[in-house]
């Protein structure tokens, strides 16, 4: 497939916008299921870490880039279907908690605590 250098950009950039669309997606399933477990004392502006959902956003946009490299050709740039569009917002849930989960494993490290939770203190 030959594409200019700004036709790449724009796949690219479509991949990133779809791909953290995705993990949006993902991050709104996590705040219910955080909201549902947490207690009245808990705000939910103290559980939230924003850097991790920003990472976490980051994760899913580079997932959709690499999903819209593969799904998205020269010929359809200009009217992409749907379908793939929504393929590479899939690819940015799926992609980042793959690549999430995987990295847990690698650094040996569950997640983080939950806040309400005592932690050890040496």
């Amino acid at each position: 497939m030959t594409m200019t250098a700004n036709q790449w950009l724009i796949v690219v950039t479509i991949g990133i916008i779809f791909g953290a669309l995705g993990q949006g997606a993902r991050v709104v399933v996590g705040m219910k299921k955080l909201y549902d477990k947490s207690s009245d004392n808990n705000p939910m502006s103290v559980m939230i870490d924003g850097v991790r959902l920003l990472i976490s956003f980051g994760i899913g946009g580079i997932a959709g880039a690499f999903a819209a490299v593969t799904l998205i050709s020269s010929a359809e740039i200009d009217k992409i279907e749907a379908q793939k569009l929504f393929a590479i917002a899939a690819a940015g849930y799926a992609g980042s908690d793959f690549i999430e989960g995987f990295m847990s494993r690698i650094s040996g490290s569950p997640g983080k605590p939950d806040p309400g939770s005592p932690t050890k203190q040496p």
